[in-house]
């Protein structure tokens, strides 16, 4: 009966933890880019780098964002953003906005892309609980946000 629990729960249970931390991560990642992306679509551009967005996604007191397991990470830069901003063109579909950031009506661009991991794929590996288990990282995938922008000019 001992080697049945301990051959047989005790790495089920762990299993199952170690799977929840992950399932964990994945939600709040994606919440982030939901956030950032509703964020930065309401709020001024600033520049092409959506460095506003990313001081926002990255404030650990910030209370809108959930928290999961490496939100360290991501404000330590383990975990990448990345913000793209597009104009809708009929002829070539969506391109980088093309026009110097400022808050200003003559740059106002059509949509947002709040991504997390899309640059680089490699840069965020979940390992948390893992690690300990001798368990290699699992390879989380990319995540984005698309939205419209709803804002442009107000810098509040």
């Amino acid at each position: 009966m001992a080697l049945a629990l301990l051959f047989g729960v005790v790495p089920l249970t762990l299993g199952l933890i170690a799977f929840a931390e992950a399932a964990w991560t994945y939600h709040g990642l994606t919440t982030i880019t939901r956030l950032g992306a509703r964020y930065a679509s309401t709020h001024c551009f600033e520049d092409s780098s959506g460095q506003n967005v990313v001081s926002w996604l990255t404030d650990l007191n910030n209370p809108a964002l959930p928290a999961f397991p490496d939100r360290q990470q991501l404000a330590g830069g383990g975990i990448q953003i990345t913000v793209h901003y597009w104009t809708h063109d009929p002829d070539q579909g969506s391109i980088p906005v093309a026009c110097n950031a400022s808050c200003s009506a003559e740059c106002v661009p059509d949509s947002v892309t709040v991504s997390v991991g899309t640059d680089n794929p490699g840069t965020y590996q979940f390992n948390r609980f893992l690690a300990s288990l001798g368990v290699p990282a699992i390879q989380l995938p990319a995540f984005s946000t698309t939205v419209p922008m709803e804002s442009g000019v107000d810098p509040n």
